[in-house]
């Protein structure tokens, strides 16, 4: 049943896809010119975040991308969907989108090749509530999602059978139905100072790189996330970011330690006091002939729960992100935890996208290399090579085809080196 259903969201999806090629006009031949990934500087709260936050996903459903086809003949039949839709923002200043993207993994080596498939249904909103128009706005941003395994399990699963430190990926599982986000974020001062509070998770907000999103980029969980910190779940936080000048700013702040993005716990953020807290500096300057930059520090330190009898943990994140000219973007991280709570002590990984590779502007080729150090010693250190291409099928659709070799996995010293195949298909409106 829910292969079907699964079917049935994508080839509605598909037709808005179109849709929204029929109104842009765009010839399959046209150049975009959005030519390299968002660089994200004038994200919500920080340059930092990860732009798998909601208003960069909106940017992106919303943009003008040029696709394979750009066919027409569906735009009368849904004009009655995406009309109201782009009325709506232009009246009120809400924008609402959604996005469904499934992932087939087949593992290759290892205990078992069992494949993994899932599929991930995305509802997106952000709200200019107060000073729409100008650098001080004060927005509502509300995310909802369902996730759910397609055949005999989802891909998140995969990682056991080859015996990996670090899984080849964690966000296509079966959670079901939560609400991710809902906070507000506040910008004062012409926009140099920005105030954060809601449900949020603060792993968006830390050591993060600019081609750090399983939903259009890398897959494997070495660079769709940052594995030394041991907080990636939504719940109440508290962020401010500070920018005194364009080219650096300061970012900081604090979220329950309790926190799970399958219930809202808000009595122990006041009452336990069990607090992940982090900071990010970053400096962002624009290079003649490579163009945009970012250089960043982080820190963060997580208490001890006596709830659930875990300990305290720090770590620090060492990130460069830059722009290559119009069309390559490369980044490199460090990152240290003292692993106390997760399975990884040092990581350090460099990656490149390419955009225009096969001559369409829109689409994306990606190669990263990583080594991830583990804390304890009953694992070996893991290496991880990654690449893939993302093909804009239509405007609103991608489909992507990428490839891991994972040469020692960090927990199968006896199952040599291992691999998997993945394919991606994200359409949105």
């Amino acid at each position: 049943m829910r292969v079907f259903t699964s079917i049935g969201l994508l080839v509605l999806h598909g037709w808005m896809a179109i849709a929204h090629a029929a109104e842009s006009g765009a010839g399959p031949n046209e150049i975009s010119v959005r030519t390299i990934e968002s660089s994200n500087f004038d994200a919500d709260l920080s340059p930092g975040e990860s732009t798998t936050n909601v208003p960069a996903e909106l940017d992106e459903i919303y943009g003008d991308n040029v696709g394979y086809y750009n066919g027409v003949g569906m735009r009368e039949v849904l004009r009655y969907v995406i009309d109201p839709l782009d009325d709506l923002y232009r009246r009120t200043g809400i924008r609402i989108g959604a996005a469904y993207t499934m992932l087939f993994l087949q593992p290759m080596g290892g205990r078992s090749v069992e494949y993994g498939a899932a599929g991930d249904f995305d509802l997106l909103a952000a709200w200019d509530l107060v000073g729409r128009g100008t650098n001080d706005t004060g927005r509502l941003v509300m995310s909802a999602e369902y996730r759910f395994a397609m055949g005999a399990q989802p891909p998140s699963l995969v990682g056991g059978q080859l015996g990996t430190l670090i899984p080849p990926t964690a966000a296509f599982n079966e959670r079901g139905f939560v609400v991710r986000d809902f906070y507000w974020i506040q910008r004062m001062f012409d926009g140099r100072f920005r105030l954060l509070i809601g449900r949020t998770d603060a792993a968006d907000f830390i050591g993060s790189h600019w081609l750090q999103n399983v939903n259009n980029a890398f897959v494997n969980r070495h660079f769709s996330a940052n594995p030394t910190l041991p907080m990636s779940e939504h719940g109440m936080s508290v962020g401010v970011s500070l920018r005194p000048v364009d080219t650096f700013y300061l970012t900081a702040g604090v979220s329950n330690g309790y926190s799970r993005t399958i219930r809202a716990e808000v009595d122990s953020f006041f009452n336990d006091w069990a607090l992940f807290a982090f900071a990010e500096a970053g400096y962002t300057p624009t290079f003649e002939n490579l163009g945009v930059g970012r250089y960043a520090l982080g820190a963060w330190q997580m208490n001890a729960r006596e709830r659930i009898d875990a300990p305290s943990s720090y770590g620090l994140t060492a990130v460069i992100d830059q722009n290559l000219g119009e069309r390559i973007q490369m980044f490199a991280r460090y990152a240290y935890s003292d692993a106390t709570l997760t399975n990884v002590r040092h990581l350090a990984q460099s990656g490149v996208g390419l955009s225009g590779l096969l001559g369409r502007a829109d689409d994306l080729t990606g190669l990263a290399f990583s080594m991830a150090v583990p804390g304890g010693g009953a694992t070996q250190t893991e290496t991880v090579l990654e690449t893939f291409h993302r093909f804009q099928v239509t405007p609103n659709t991608q489909f992507s085809l990428g490839f891991q070799f994972i040469a020692n996995p960090g927990n199968a010293y006896a199952d040599g080196a291992a691999g998997a195949l993945y394919l991606r298909l994200r359409t949105s409106f």
